[in-house]
């Protein structure tokens, strides 16, 4: 968290500076420019505290602090289907380890595999058993 607020803050100050850069200033007095410069830091403390609270927002949906009947009822769905989605994937994918060309997939894996640790244990003989 620290290490984003961290970002942020980098980025509002940079894109503040380039926006400083962009305007001209010199026409101001050092009062004006005092004021100014006190302007852009409340504004990037006010887009940091922006960017925290849209954060907080966008997690707020699986934060246990916010919560009532309906949304723990959302919840105990929401862990209903994402264990039935789970089951359902295993089961495709046993499904699908029984379509032949997988099958053929598999098969071709297996001598890869043999292959190479054929050709590992010529290595290592002519090695000496080094590797």
């Amino acid at each position: 968290m620290m290490r984003g607020l961290l970002m942020a803050f980098l980025w509002c100050f940079l894109w503040g500076a380039g926006v400083a850069g962009a305007q001209d200033f010199t026409g101001l007095s050092d009062v004006e420019r005092k004021q100014v410069n006190g302007w852009m830091a409340e504004r990037a403390e006010t887009m940091i505290r922006a960017h925290q609270l849209e954060r907080e927002l966008q997690e707020a949906w699986s934060d246990t602090r916010y919560t009532s009947p309906e949304v723990e009822a959302l919840r105990a769905r929401y862990r209903e289907l994402q264990r039935e989605l789970t089951r359902t994937q295993l089961e495709l994918r046993k499904k699908v380890l029984e379509v032949p060309a997988v099958q053929a997939k598999a098969r071709q894996l297996d001598e890869a595999k043999k292959s190479e640790q054929n050709l590992s244990k010529r290595i290592a003989e002519k090695s000496g058993g080094k590797q």
